[in-house]
């Protein structure tokens, strides 16, 4: 009898179980952490939106128009007293700009990955 008790490890065998749970885990879970990374950049385009869009509504009641313009990065515009929140990292990845007129607005939301837009109109 030839019993070999002072063996400790993991066989090939048992090794590459274990590389096969992780390969299935990671194609399962990157897909879904991508996709939920996607939804918070959208959620954060649209709420910066939407927070734009309240303070030119209040800067149409001051002013009784729409005529103001984005800084050069187009993260905040002092005549709105307003300013892009970035994400819970506190990034921006987004550039923000207004096409305003007298009586009307476009404000448009521009992704700096990848150039994807989103955008409001007003009046």
């Amino acid at each position: 009898m030839n019993r070999h008790y002072g063996n400790k490890g993991f066989t090939l065998i048992e090794l590459m179980i274990v590389v096969a749970i992780l390969a299935i885990i990671t194609t399962i879970a990157v897909p879904a952490y991508t996709g939920y990374v996607e939804t918070a950049r959208t959620t954060e385009a649209w709420n910066n939106l939407n927070s734009l869009q309240i303070a030119l509504e209040e800067y149409y009641i001051e002013n009784g128009n729409y005529n103001v313009s984005m800084d050069s990065d187009g993260l905040q515009s002092s005549a709105l007293n307003w300013a892009a929140k970035p994400d819970s990292g506190g990034t921006h990845h987004f550039t923000y700009s207004i096409t305003g007129g007298a009586n009307s607005y476009t404000i448009t939301a521009i992704r700096n990955s990848d150039s994807k837009t989103f955008s409001l109109s007003g009046p």
